[in-house]
Parts: C-alpha cells; sequence; structure tokens
C-alpha cells in the first residue's frame, strides 16, 4: 500500500502542535512526490520585471507560510525598507508590485516556513546581482545592450557535422601579458573583443588568432556567475574554471571590468559575442545545471527546500556529481528552469550553443525538451555534453548517457571511447598508452569511433549519426596531450614526442561527427603535468603564445588539416549509412590505420603510421596527389603524384594524405 503523503495544507495545519523535525520530515516527503509536482507546477512569470513607474517581482515558494521583499539602499548597506507580498495559493507564488522608479536597487527575499526556519535569499530567476552574487538588483536590461546588437547575426552554419569546435577559458585566453592584449581587459570579456593583438614577435593573439585558425565554434568554458572567484581581487591566484555555479542566469564578474555596476557585465559578454560573431566564430556556452557549489546556501534550496535536489529515501543528497549534491531534473519547476534558462542566454545574448557539463545527471525527456525549445529560436543552436554514467538515483534508462544517445538524436556525447584509445586513459594508471604511444591492438577501438559509431550502442550503431559524436584526445579536466605523452615517453626526445601529438590532433581533425580541440592543443599547450588545474591560478592554466610563436609551424599545419576536411564532404556526410558506404578501411594493424574515402567524383586516402619508423602501405591503382605528408601540409607547393596499385612511404608518426588525380 502507497505510504499516504500530507499537502502542503495539512503541514501548515502542524505549525502549532509539532515539532519541527517531524515538519521537515514531511515536508521533505511530500517536495518528492508526484502528486506535489501536479499540484504546484506554475508558467508564468516569476523573477523581477523593471519599469521606470514600477516594478513587479514573483517568486515560487509553496510552502512558505510568508515571503517578504526586502529593498536595500544600496549593494553594500544593511539598511532595507520591507514590503508584503500577496500569496496565491493555488499557484505557490507571492508577488508584489511596488510603484516608482527601482532602477539598480538590490533587493532579497525573506522567506518564513512551517518548521519555523526564515531564509533570506537572492532571487534565483535573477538576471543581475551585486558584486560576487550578493544581493538581486531591478536593472533596465535595456542597459545592458551594446551598440549594434540588433544587427549582430549568427555566422552562416547549417549542420552539426561541420563543427569544429575549440574550448577556452576566457581568462586564460587573453590573462598572459604575452597576449598583446590590454592591461585592464587581459582575463576579461573584453580581452576577446580586441583586434590586433599581438606578441613581440609580432604574432597574432587572441581573437585574430582563433578567428584564422579555420574552426567554427569556441566553446567558452562557464559564464554563469560562480562562486569560488573574487570579483574585486585580480591577483593570478584568485581563479577557478567556475563549475561552482550560483546565479544561473547572470553573467560571471570576475570576467567584467566593472564588477560593481550590475550591468556592465551583461553588456561586456554582449560584446564578446558580439566580436566573436563578426569574425565568423559561433560561440557555444559552458552551462553547469547538475550541481550547485553550496545546496544549503543556494536560492534553489532556500526558496523551495528539499524540490530542487535528488534525495535518497533516508533524506540524504544525492551525489552522482561528487560535489556533494546534484539538482533533479524531473521536478517539473526545475525542467522549466532549465528550459527558460537556456533560452535566455540563446535569445538575449544569442549564445549558439550549450554544453552540459555532467550530462549523464540530467534525464532524457528534459534535454529532448530543451532541444526543442532551442529549435524554435534556431534549430542550428548545438546540444552536447558529457553523457557520463554517474551514480545517481535517475533510472539507467532515463539519463542522458552515451548509450541512449539513439534517444536523443539531435543531442551530441563526448566520446572518451575514441580519446583512451588514442592517447590512453587519463585515470588510474596515468602512464596508460594509446594508438600514438605505443599500444598494440588498438587500431580497432579507433576505428570504431573514428568512423562514427562503432560500438558504442547496444543496439544498432547506425542508430547512433556520427555527429552525435564529440571527437576529441583533449579537454580542460584531462592533462594535455603534451603532459599525458610526456608521461608515457618522458625518455623520449622532444621531436618524437612532438609528432605524437601532431598524429593525434591529426586522426581528431578527420573523425567522424564533431572535432573538438582543447585551446593550444596545437601548439603543445603544458600544465605542468597538473591533470585537474581548476583552481590552479594564472601561472598554470593561461595560454603562454609565446610557446604559439615558437610552434607555428605545428599551427600552420593544425589549419591545413581544418581546410583539407571542409574541403571534401566525405567528412560533413549527414547520414552514417551514406558516410559508410564511401569508406573503406584497407589496412587496421601493425599501428598503422589506412582509409579510404570515395564517391563518383573524389576519393581521398588518410594514413595514419604510429610505429616509430617508416613504412610502406600498399595504395590503390592511378595516380595520386600528396596533400599532407611528414606533418606538413604540401598542397600549396609542389605536389608529386604518388603511382598507385603499389606501396608508398609513410614517414614515422605521422599522417599521409592522398587524393585521386582523375
Amino acid at each position: 500500500m502507497a505510504k499516504e503523503i500530507a499537502t502542503i495544507q495539512e503541514i501548515f495545519d502542524l505549525v502549532e502542535t509539532v515539532d519541527p523535525e517531524l515538519i521537515r520530515l514531511r515536508m521533505a516527503e511530500t517536495m518528492s512526490s508526484d502528486a506535489f509536482d501536479k499540484e504546484y507546477y506554475y508558467d508564468g512569470f516569476l523573477g523581477c520585471s523593471y519599469h521606470e513607474d514600477h516594478t513587479s517581482f514573483c517568486i515560487w515558494s509553496p510552502t512558505a507560510i510568508d515571503v517578504e521583499l526586502l529593498m536595500y539602499a544600496s549593494d553594500v548597506s544593511d539598511e532595507y525598507e520591507v514590503y508584503e507580498m500577496t500569496e496565491e495559493s493555488e499557484t505557490g507564488t507571492y508577488y508584489a508590485r511596488l510603484e516608482g522608479d527601482f532602477k539598480n536597487t538590490p533587493y532579497m527575499y525573506r522567506i518564513f516556513f512551517p518548521d519555523s526556519t526564515v531564509t533570506i535569499t537572492q532571487d534565483p530567476y535573477a538576471q543581475a546581482v551585486t558584486v560576487n552574487g550578493g544581493r538581486s538588483v531591478v536593472v533596465d536590461l535595456d542597459e545592458g545592450i551594446p551598440d549594434d546588437w540588433d544587427n549582430d547575426v549568427r555566422p552562416a552554419f547549417a549542420n552539426a557535422r561541420d563543427a569544429i569546435i575549440y574550448e577556452a577559458s576566457v581568462r586564460d585566453l587573453t590573462s598572459n601579458i604575452n597576449s598583446g592584449v590590454h592591461k585592464e581587459w587581459r582575463g576579461k570579456y573584453l580581452g576577446l573583443t580586441q583586434e590586433g593583438s599581438r606578441t613581440a614577435n609580432d604574432y597574432p593573439t587572441g581573437l585574430d588568432y582563433i578567428a584564422d585558425l579555420g574552426v567554427t565554434h569556441i566553446q567558452l568554458m562557464p559564464l554563469a556567475d560562480f562562486v569560488t572567484v573574487d570579483e574585486l581581487n585580480d591577483q593570478p591566484d584568485n581563479y577557478n574554471w567556475g563549475y561552482d555555479p550560483m546565479h544561473y542566469n547572470v553573467p560571471e564578474g570576475s570576467y567584467s571590468t566593472a564588477p560593481r555596476e550590475p550591468v556592465a557585465r551583461l553588456k561586456e559578454m554582449r560584446q564578446m559575442v558580439q566580436a566573436l560573431h563578426k569574425k565568423g566564430l559561433r560561440v557555444i556556452m559552458d552551462v553547469v545545471y547538475n550541481h550547485v557549489y553550496e545546496h544549503e546556501r543556494h536560492p534553489l534550496n532556500l526558496t523551495v527546500p528539499y524540490y530542487f535536489f535528488r534525495y535518497h529515501s533516508n533524506g540524504v543528497l544525492s551525489n552522482g556529481s561528487g560535489v556533494g549534491n546534484e539538482t533533479d531534473s524531473t521536478r517539473l519547476m526545475f525542467r522549466r528552469y532549465m528550459i527558460e534558462s537556456v533560452v535566455y542566454w540563446a535569445k538575449e545574448f544569442h549564445i549558439d550553443g550549450f554544453r552540459f557539463d555532467l550530462m549523464g545527471l540530467h534525464d532524457i525527456e528534459t534535454l529532448n525538451l530543451i532541444r526543442e525549445a532551442l529549435d524554435k529560436v534556431d534549430p542550428s543552436i548545438l546540444i552536447y555534453g558529457e553523457g557520463w554514467d554517474l551514480d545517481t538515483l535517475l533510472a539507467n534508462d532515463k539519463k542522458a548517457i552515451l548509450r541512449n544517445a539513439y534517444k536523443t538524436p539531435k543531442i551530441s556525447y563526448f566520446n572518451d571511447q575514441l580519446r583512451d584509445a588514442i592517447r590512453g586513459s587519463d585515470y588510474g594508471d596515468a602512464a596508460d598508452p594509446g594508438f600514438i604511444t605505443g599500444k598494440f591492438m588498438t587500431e580497432q577501438a579507433v576505428l570504431a569511433s573514428f568512423l562514427g559509431g562503432g560500438n558504442l550502442s547496444k543496439r544498432d550503431a547506425n542508430i547512433i549519426q556520427a555527429q552525435q559524436l564529440v571527437q576529441y584526445i583533449e579537454v580542460h579536466d584531462n592533462r594535455t596531450l603534451r603532459d599525458k605523452i610526456a608521461m608515457t615517453h618522458g625518455e623520449e626526445s622532444v621531436h618524437l614526442r612532438k609528432r605524437r601529438q601532431l598524429l593525434g590532433n591529426a586522426i581528431i581533425a578527420f573523425s567522424a561527427g564533431m572535432p573538438f580541440f582543447q585551446s593550444g592543443q596545437e601548439f603543445f599547450r603544458t600544465k605542468h603535468g597538473i591533470r585537474d588545474t581548476y583552481n590552479a591560478g594564472d601561472e598554470i592554466n593561461s595560454i603562454d603564445w609565446d610557446l604559439m610563436a615558437t610552434n607555428i609551424d605545428a599551427v600552420e599545419y593544425f589549419k591545413g588539416l581544418l581546410k583539407i576536411r571542409k574541403k571534401y564532404p566525405f567528412f560533413t556526410e549527414e547520414h552514417q549509412e551514406t558516410f559508410m558506404e564511401n569508406v573503406t578501411v584497407i589496412k587496421s594493424d601493425y599501428q598503422i590505420i589506412e582509409v579510404h574515402y570515395h564517391t563518383a567524383e573524389q576519393e581521398l586516402i588518410i594514413i595514419f603510421n604510429a610505429q616509430v619508423n617508416d613504412v610502406e602501405v600498399w595504395i590503390p591503382e592511378g595516380g595520386w596527389r600528396t596533400l599532407a605528408r611528414d606533418n606538413k601540409i604540401v598542397a600549396d607547393e609542389f605536389i608529386p603524384l604518388v603511382q598507385g596499385n603499389g606501396n608508398t612511404t609513410v614517414p614515422v608518426l605521422s599522417t599521409l594524405i592522398l587524393e585521386r588525380v582523375h
């Protein structure tokens, strides 16, 4: 027999007769019930809406017995005026309309609960906050609009398989003095608006450099307000990646040149997006809806305790995130919150894609509804994320994880199987090798992912379209490829280790799916062997632009590989079945992979040699023109023909690319 769940009114009736602990228990039971979700789901206005002559406020807090609106004299003053809010009991909301001009006024809510708890909290639906997110702020959102914003357009882009993604941190890209960026803009949104920044040796950096690489999208690590960086302290060790979210609909203030001015961060983030768009780059936002930094102090929990997070039956928080809490996307009001949040960023900040941190903690239905909502904004907006199968209360068949990819056909997943096959695992034995670092019998594992599916699903692999795979070997929270190779081949010459990395980069460049690169991967970025540098400071994390200049040949090779990928339609074929009909694997053993791409109009052969020797490989009959050889692009030089139906040489640790001459 099902356990009877108390209604909210029954809990309120307990106030005078029962101890607070029992009330809290009843609240937790009630909040987790489907009946509560259905009864109190609300789809109306929430947050703060400013007008010159009045401002409206609405908060959803169905378990509160009273809510007061506190309007502060300033961002630093503890003096406030108290305004009563009107309860709408059927919806669980509290509403207030204040007459007059309240622009730039900080505010908070004071909420009274049946167990005698009283919380003072920021507005979880706020779109502006004071410095360090201490209070919500009434702002005129129009003041955060930069000049010519209405003419900002998303760069042309049609198919997810056309995407080439470049991951970066706003701060890391320009925090180094050798970036050549204006001092006051280093590590800030505006640092990525500066054209003409150069190294001392006159090599482009920052915005100009990325725009010239040939990538289509820049994925920026968390941009929404987070906790662990003091926004008033610009010291190099006051650092964090930002996976500790606080205000989901407010830009992070430490990236602003004026964190005390609530609208400055809104305007400067838009200016950054605008500048990137003008350079032909789409912008992906790394979003962290799966957990919060401190559950006890977060506005979601302070406004509706026991609702927005997953709990075990004994009242203990579920911890699939590994940081002590996880949100519950199956709760209807948090589902609404997530959907409206991403739509807000897409519409109001012209964001072109979303990378979901620990996406496997979210349910499939919510992700598909987010996809549906973004399609109404622009169907070319990308959605992808970390589809890891984590230890959570969410049922396996509901998780947004890689093996359930066929249930989310327009959402993509990081492919850690290709990463591990190419470079070896970064966990457990850090020196674990892969294909490019000398491990035998890895060719089939590489091919399975390289060609866009392989055995990634227990179902027919063709159900997973290749564009559902984000193909990568380096990302912010793994060791850089340079550091990983140094751990497996520390005794080897730097020259050979670099060749291994160039080989790995080439495999990703031609993988079926969406190639993904971490900033600096193309010029041997190092984080000095540290895997997780989330709080390691600028000394470890900032991009060393002099290293780029030193390795400019590797950068030019990288750009050439991307040009080849874009030129030939094999790599961007939307339908996996058609793609596989036009691919033949000629060889896949002894650390050699040779793939033949063919249509009636074009043919390419790509050969990856992971041996530490030059190798002879067979190529089909006919004439072949060399496009890339010995880790160099040769398309703009004299191009020798290779006669087919015989052998040709592939240099040690390198990629050979041939085009048939008709």
